[in-house]
Order: structure tokens, then sequence, then C-alpha cells
């Protein structure tokens, strides 16, 4: 029997013993009676002290940060081969506790500099969550950043922890700031994997690329990895390690169906046969609302259990945003929905709803949000199509979510009840191992362009070219932002609609009357290839980037007024996606490189205008130039308190730490002027 297959078998008697725990009446007499068994196949955390091996290996395996867990064998090896190398790139399943690791490492060995790349805002906030409050006594020594200044000054010989998502790494310039890295750890590293058609995959290798030959030590973190090609290719050589243990079992249940439209009907009949916390997994926003919108619930209305906390926000979402809204309707039904779109501080409220076993909320509603590493505590998935938006799963994907189900010592089984249509595949375990070559090691143009090995690259250099820029002038301002490829759509766009951009620009500067929707509507034909619902879409854009900010409610009923055939549901959804993500990470980023092609026309005076009435209101609205109030929106705070607490704490603070502090000391006299989104970030900040 070869080494693969002994682990494999390892890891099958290991699911016997979990699923004989998970059916037993009396786990602790099963426990006992298996110790020696469940010993020997490294599920420590449920023999315990029941044998004499068990109890001096938990005794000697106690965990730094927690002192009433005992790392598992599995992660007591990774824990010496990150000790012993200076980089590892390590896979497990998603139950495996892999961050655990990553913080127990700290705890134990306090290096000085730690850098912590994540891929979402919302796993910033549940690192940060574990350094401020979970494990403060342990990280106490530490400052915690969430962000880089480079208006600031940092101390090297102190403790520093850094947060970072991929971009700011690279957009904040964390390589040039950050002097030393004694840590560093990229999480959902399979976000590395060649993808020529992402540019937040090229951000998050030039990510890797610049901070891993500065760090003195680094680790990798993955799901379901089999393999990374080429690893040798790289400066930095990384040790591979995969592990396929889970102290939980998961399992997959198929429900055919011989049409797609039969998928929301499937879902409710198969909700309503389980119990206990239930995530049902939808590939679009849309669909998920339209669901939400269009199925009832029946006897659910009547478990919710009053809770004056989403009381308040039922009643403050309805005069904010809609009384008519799908979330709130759900919620009415005891049904929570969570998805990338939403502000933050309302998914932190909803994951903290569906994850408290008292609340009554059993069933959440999700998109692929939550793939990207949220801890969810549930027990049951339903997968209704096995994609995202419109490209189906591959195995990873798809194993990936079902690993979402499953809670050591809570649910030891987590089930994934998957609806397959006609035209969906089957997927098997083994098939979710995926090999992956990271961007830094393939023939990639823009990996030639940021190494500065461009030469044969006749394309780029034809557009430095046209542009009538350097190589340095364009890996200041273009490089790190976007793809070559993005770059040379948008200036092959532009080229073609310059003149109606200048016409409108000029239009609006010299006619009091006219309105920048006319530009607006102009930069998104040349940024976006599909222009569905452009009219509805530019229009809201507009609302939004006023000088005085408006609120979700005042933007949803101007644009009911200007759109009247418009779904309300489809308005309110628009309305909060342009809000939350697309204007800051999409529309003034691609605006951005516009006017930067503008400004090698020598067009000063009409980049002027587009500054002065269109992206000054987004940086404003945004805080794209104020570091501190920057914070306060990463952490959940809803945008409109966030002048109102600034002005009660000031913004000297670039440290986590110090605004926990101003916000402790601060707090009676905020606590009466915000709403129930930030007065509840900012308690779970200070708790």
């Amino acid at each position: 029997m070869n080494t693969k297959q002994n682990v494999h078998n390892v890891q099958n008697y290991r699911e016997s013993y979990i699923l004989g725990l998970n059916e037993s009446e009396n786990k602790s007499d099963f426990a006992r009676e298996h110790s020696e068994s469940l010993f020997h196949l490294g599920l420590t955390m449920y023999s315990k002290e029941y044998s004499f091996e068990s109890a001096v290996y938990n005794g000697l395996a106690v965990s730094h940060l927690d002192e009433t867990i005992s790392l598992h064998p599995e992660q007591m090896r990774i824990l010496n081969l990150i000790h012993k190398n200076k980089g590892i790139v390590f896979s497990a399943p998603t139950s495996f506790g892999k961050t655990f690791v990553i913080f127990e490492y700290i705890a134990r060995y306090k290096p000085k500099n730690v850098v912590l790349v994540v891929p979402t805002l919302a796993l910033v906030d549940e690192y940060k969550q574990r350094v401020i409050n979970k494990y403060s006594e342990t990280f106490r020594e530490y400052r915690v950043y969430l962000s880089i200044n480079q208006e600031s000054k940092y101390d090297f010989n102190k403790n520093n922890l850094f947060i970072l998502t991929h971009d700011r790494v690279v957009n904040d310039e964390a390589n040039s700031i950050i002097e030393q890295i004694d840590f560093l750890v990229i999480d959902e590293v399979y976000k590395l994997k060649k993808d020529l058609t992402n540019d937040r995959v090229l951000i998050l290798n030039l990510a890797y690329k610049y901070l891993a030959d500065k760090a003195q030590k680094f680790v990798l973190l993955a799901p379901f990895l089999k393999e990374i090609q080429n690893l040798d290719k790289l400066d930095s050589k990384p040790k591979f390690y995969s592990s396929n243990f889970s102290p939980v079992v998961n399992k997959v249940v198929e429900y055919r169906i011989i049409d797609d439209k039969d998928r929301n009907k499937e879902t409710t009949k198969i909700m309503k046969r389980l119990s206990g916390k239930i995530l049902v997994y939808f590939p679009t926003v849309i669909g998920l609302y339209k669901y939400a919108k269009n199925c009832g619930f029946g006897e659910k209305e009547n478990e919710i259990i009053p809770n004056p906390i989403l009381e308040e926000f039922i009643e403050w979402a309805s005069v904010e945003i809609h009384e008519e809204w799908s979330v709130l309707k759900a919620l009415k039904k005891g049904i929570l929905v969570h998805n990338g779109q939403l502000p933050l501080g309302i998914r932190m409220i909803v994951l903290e709803l569906f994850n408290d076993p008292e609340s009554g909320y059993d069933i959440m509603l999700c998109t692929s949000t939550l793939l990207e590493g949220v801890n969810t505590s549930a027990e049951h998935i339903i997968i209704t199509k096995p994609a995202r938006s419109r490209n189906a799963f591959d195995a990873f994907d798809f194993f990936n979510l079902v690993g979402r189900t499953g809670r050591l010592y809570k649910y030891y089984l987590g089930k994934a009840h998957y609806i397959r249509g006609p035209k969906d595949r089957e997927y098997l375990k083994e098939d979710a191992l995926k090999s992956i070559e990271f961007e830094l090691t393939s023939d990639s143009i823009d990996m030639d362009i940021n190494s500065g090995k461009y030469d044969e690259h006749l394309e780029f250099i034809e557009l430095l070219k046209d542009l009538k820029i350097t190589y340095e002038e364009y890996k200041e301002n273009l490089a790190t932002i976007c793809r070559f490829s993005t770059v040379k759509y948008l200036y092959d766009k532009y080229k073609l609609l310059k003149q109606e951009l200048f016409k409108e620009i000029n239009k609006f500067k010299n006619d009091d009357r006219a309105s920048k929707l006319s530009i607006i509507r102009v930069l998104y034909k040349i940024i976006e290839k599909n222009l569905y619902n452009s009219n509805m879409i530019t229009y809201i854009i507009n609302v939004l980037t006023y000088k005085n900010p408006r609120s979700i409610r005042q933007v949803v009923e101007r644009t009911r007024k200007a759109f009247k055939k418009a779904d309300l549901d489809n308005i309110i959804s628009n309305v909060i996606r342009l809000k939350s993500s697309y204007i800051e990470h999409e529309f003034y980023k691609k605006a951005s490189i516009i006017l930067y092609f503008m400004q090698c026309e020598e067009k000063e005076d009409l980049i002027r205008v587009v500054n002065d009435d269109l992206m000054t209101n987004i940086e404003r609205a945004y805080f794209i130039d104020s570091p501190s109030k920057k914070m306060l929106k990463d952490i959940g705070v809803y945008d409109r308190d966030i002048e109102i607490v600034s002005e009660i704490i000031g913004e000297n603070y670039d440290m986590v730490n110090e605004l926990q502090t101003s916000i402790r000391e601060n707090y009676h006299k905020i606590q009466p002027k915000i709403g129930i989104v930030s007065r509840y970030i900012l308690n779970r900040l200070i708790e």
C-alpha cells in the first residue's frame, strides 16, 4: 500500500469513529470506550484524558493561546514545520484549525513584526477580533494595524502586527514602508493560482513577491491543494505540506431534479425537513433575493426569540434602507441573508445571529462570500446550484463549500444537500485536491512587466509609445492597479470614446444646468464591457456621488421616480452593491486610469473638472485620503456615523489599539448619536 492510500485509509478510520461519536447517546462513554483508537488516530480532542497516553499527550500539547485547548498531533506537526523552515505552503480541510495554528505560533515564538494577509475585510475583522478581544492577553505587546499609512512612522524595534488585504499590501506600498518582517502569513493562497483574466490575482501575486523575500519566515494557507507546480522557480522556495486531517465528517446527499425551474421548490422541501443550523447557498445575489421574496417559510416565523438589538436593527434598516427590502422581509420570517454586497457591519450582525444557538435564527441564505474563509457554525448546507454566478463549480469549489458544515464538539457530521439539475455534474472528493501554479512562476506579461523584463512584449512597448511615458512611469501609475490587458482595453475604449468624453466634460464645465451624469455615463461605457441596465446604474452612481451624501433610502426613492417600471428589490440591491463596493473598488480605480490617459495628453483643465465634481466626492465618501476614518469604515462602522465618531475622538490614531482605547473612553458620548449597526461594531471593539 502506498503512502497516499495509507493516509486516505487513516482518515476513513477517523471518520468511522467520528460518526460513532455522532450517533452515540452518551458521547463521553463512547470516547472512554474507544479512547485508545481515538488517540492513535490523532483525534486527541475526543480521547482527552480517557487513556494514559492521551492524558500525557494533551497535557504536553496545551495551547499557549487557550489553556482549555490542546493541539492535535497534526497541528503540532505544522507548528514544528513552521519553526524549522523559512517557508511553508500548508493545505488542509476547513475544519483542521489552520488559523488557530498561526496564532499559536505567534503566541509561542513571539515574532517581532508580523504581517497577516487575507483576501477580504470580513477576514481582517475575524483576525482582528482574535487579536484584540479573544486572545488580547497574549497579544497585548503588539501594536495592531489594519492598513499602511504612508504619512505614519512605524517603529520596527517594537512588536507590530499588520492585518491587511492583499490589495492594501500593494496599493499602500507596504513593501517599501514595512522595513522588517519576522513572520508573514498569506491566507486563502489558492488565489495565487494563474488566472490571466483576474486583476486581483495579479495583486496577490505581487503582494507575495514583494513580501516573501523580505520575510524571515512565511506561511501560505489553503484548503484542498495537492501540489503547487514550479515552486522551485520561486526565489524563496517554500516547503509544501498537505494534510487531509479533519476532526469532523462531511457528507454529501444528492437530490435529483429533472427541471432547473424546480430548484427553489426543492430547496424549500429540504429546508422544512431539516433542523439545526442551515446554510442555503445561491450562485447569485439576484437569485438569493428572488427566493427570499417569493418563498414562504411557514412555521419558522413563530420560532424567533425576541431580540432588542435585532428589533432596533429592523427599525433602523426600514428607515435607512427600505421597509420593503427583502432582507428585512426574510428577517421577519426567521431567515437571515448574507452576501458580499451588504455593508460589512450588517454582515457581522447577521453572522452573530446565525452562530448564536439561542437566537432562533437557524437558516441563512448566502452566496460565495462564504467561500472566502468566513467562519460559521452550521450543521447543514443546501447547495441550490453548484456555480458561482454563471460559472460552474469545479470539485475544489464544491468541497470548499461542503467544508463549511460541521463544527468541532458541536456538529460531528456536517451534511451538504446538493440539488443536482439535469446538466450538473457529479463531484468526487478525490478530485477536490487541486494542482495549481502561481502566476509568479508562469509566463505572464504582467509579472514580466513588474520585474522589468518587458523587452519581448511589443504590444506593451507600443502602449508606452502611444502614451508617451517611460516604463518607470507605467510601473508607478498603472502596473500594480490592473493587468496590462485591462489597461490596454481601457486605453482602446478611451481612444474610441474620448471625444465624446471631452464634449460632455466641456458641456458640464460651461453650462450650469448640465449634470455630471453625462460624464459618468461615458466613463462607464469606457470601463464596462457589459452595459446591461447601464442607464439605471449610472443614475445611481451619480446620486451616490453628490457632494452632500444621501442615505440609501433617499437614493432608492430617487431611482424609483426615475425608473418607474424597475423592481424595488433590484433597485435596492444595485444601490447597496454600488455603494458598498463597486464605486470605490472598480469605478474609481478605472476612472483614475482614464484620467491618467488624459494627463498624458495634457488635458489638465478637463481633468480638474472631473476631479472637482466626481473624484473628490468619491474620495470624501470613502475616506480615501483619511486613514483614521478609513479604519472606522474597515471595521464596519456605518458610513453615516463615521463623521460623528471622528468629531468626538479625532483622527490621531493609526493602531487598532489606540482606536479601541479612544472609543472606550468616549463611548458614553458616541453611543447616543449613532445607529444600531455602528453601536454593535464599536461594542465588539471594546467588549
